[in-house]
């Protein structure tokens, strides 16, 4: 193996590997073991959709060794009735914590591992069949609803991902590990596009060092939100588009459009695309709709499972509405003109301080390319590809707030970093005399010599 080659392994695996632990470092900190940001909405949908699927998942206290459960009641009035009840019969088997809900008719108990079988089967036998039901894990935040909360009016990949995490153990670190390796992978994707397209390591490291460093990246990966898993499959999308892979392209699409609509806005991209290379017909509409299609709907199987598929599809028709409604005001709120200039970022914690802040550098050099990109293109032709669902990505963000969706924040942003970094690698080094930096660093390296012979003759050291 060429000395080059791995000098360019080792870079890329010290980047990858160093920013990955360094997030997996924060996201696991004892001052991140709660909810933050929109993990409020997020977990409750995926724990409520796996409780309807008859599936438990389990919360175990590492300090006092007990049990997370939630015990729902029906309404209030049974609350008032039997929550007395409830607390006798956890106290006569050691409750650890208790907490009460007051936006929703709850209570939550940690309960010794040794005895949860039995405070149910107790519970079971004093209260009223139909009063109650009971949710093992991790408590819920308290919001109105939010033990009926299903998240329906985004489609279902992004919770399927943070489920994955929740049956090994319903706790924080866990919702947010399949976000956190797909951070990595982000970085190991877009360091192959932006090779396949330049055939230069120098291009791909600095399209790998634009995301690894990215902070809007970083944040949604610390947060068990839907953005960073939209942000991996539109990079696949990307990257198997580079390869001329349409099929493959499409089903990345598709998957893309299941964690979030927004995965779908660089369509017209693989349209394009597949408009240029499709002779035949069936293939063609098996590339820009049918593959996609399938691709969304197998992901959404587990909320169709839980719901019904009628009552599903009349969410999702219904969904359209909502993402192009304005949802009042919201001093959080940043339209999709300010990310180009990181105002208003979104917080999604304090102290620590987590804010999804945009990379001006790199959004307002994806402006400034738009003057270059025919001339790289003439060398590079793939370079449209991330260019292209950039900007189409950005004009449906736009058609999307022209329509009503006025409500749009920083973190949405996630979506455009990597084909903005793998467009950032190819262009920065097909337009830079890189010769200038190569001389530069000779002539440095010659003042060095020349000063340590100047030092070695004044003060008669020895060669």
């Amino acid at each position: 193996m060429k000395w080059k080659t791995l000098a360019f392994i080792l870079i890329s695996a010290g980047i990858i590997l160093s920013s990955f632990w360094y997030l997996y470092r924060t996201a696991s900190s004892p001052a991140l073991r709660g909810y933050i940001g929109d993990e409020v909405w997020y977990i409750p949908a995926s724990r409520n959709v796996l409780h309807r699927l008859g599936v438990d998942v389990h919360y175990v206290n590492g300090t006092t060794g007990s049990e997370g459960v939630n015990i729902i009641f029906s309404n209030v009035s049974s609350k008032l009735r039997y929550a007395s009840t409830v607390e006798m019969i956890a106290d006569d088997y050691n409750a650890t914590f208790e907490m009460e809900y007051y936006k929703f008719p709850g209570l939550y108990f940690e309960i010794p591992s040794r005895n949860l079988g039995a405070f149910r089967k107790s519970l079971a036998k004093e209260l009223p069949s139909g009063s109650y039901y009971v949710v093992p894990g991790f408590r819920y935040p308290d919001k109105d609803n939010i033990q009926n909360y299903l998240n329906l009016e985004h489609p279902f990949l992004g919770k399927d991902l943070i489920m994955l995490g929740m049956l090994r153990e319903d706790k924080p670190i866990n919702w947010r590990i399949p976000g956190l390796i797909e951070f990595a992978l982000i970085g190991v994707l877009v360091l192959l596009a932006a090779y396949r397209i330049s055939g230069s390591y120098l291009a791909s490291l600095i399209a790998l060092i634009f995301v690894a460093a990215d902070p809007t990246l970083q944040a949604t990966a610390l947060a068990a939100m839907l953005d960073i898993h939209v942000a991996f499959f539109v990079t696949l999308f990307m990257l198997v588009l580079i390869y001329e892979r349409r099929m493959g392209a499409g089903a990345a699409l598709g998957l893309a459009a299941a964690a979030k609509l927004s995965g779908a806005f660089g369509w017209p991209v693989l349209l394009v695309d597949a408009f240029k290379g499709e002779r035949r017909l069936s293939r063609f509409m098996a590339v820009i709709a049918l593959v996609p299609g399938v691709a969304f709907i197998i992901p959404n199987l587990t909320a169709i499972r839980a719901v019904g598929f009628e009552y599903w599809l009349r969410q999702f028709l219904g969904s359209f509405r909502w993402h192009l409604s304005y949802k009042g005001p919201n001093p959080n709120t940043s339209p999709f003109w300010q990310w180009f200039v990181n105002n208003t970022p979104f917080p999604f914690h304090f102290n620590p301080n987590i804010y999804a802040q945009t990379d001006p550098f790199l959004l307002l050099a994806m402006v400034v390319f738009i003057f270059a990109i025919p001339w790289v293109y003439r060398k590079r032709t793939r370079v449209v590809v991330p260019f292209g669902i950039f900007w189409s990505t950005l004009a449906l963000f736009a058609l999307q707030y022209a329509l009503g969706g006025k409500t749009q924040f920083s973190f949405y942003a996630t979506v455009l970093v990597p084909p903005a970094a793998v467009t950032m690698g190819v262009v920065l080094n097909e337009i830079i005399r890189w010769e200038a930096f190569r001389e530069s660093i000779k002539m440095y390296w010659a003042w060095i010599l020349r000063i340590k012979r100047r030092i070695w003759d004044v003060t008669g050291i020895s060669r």
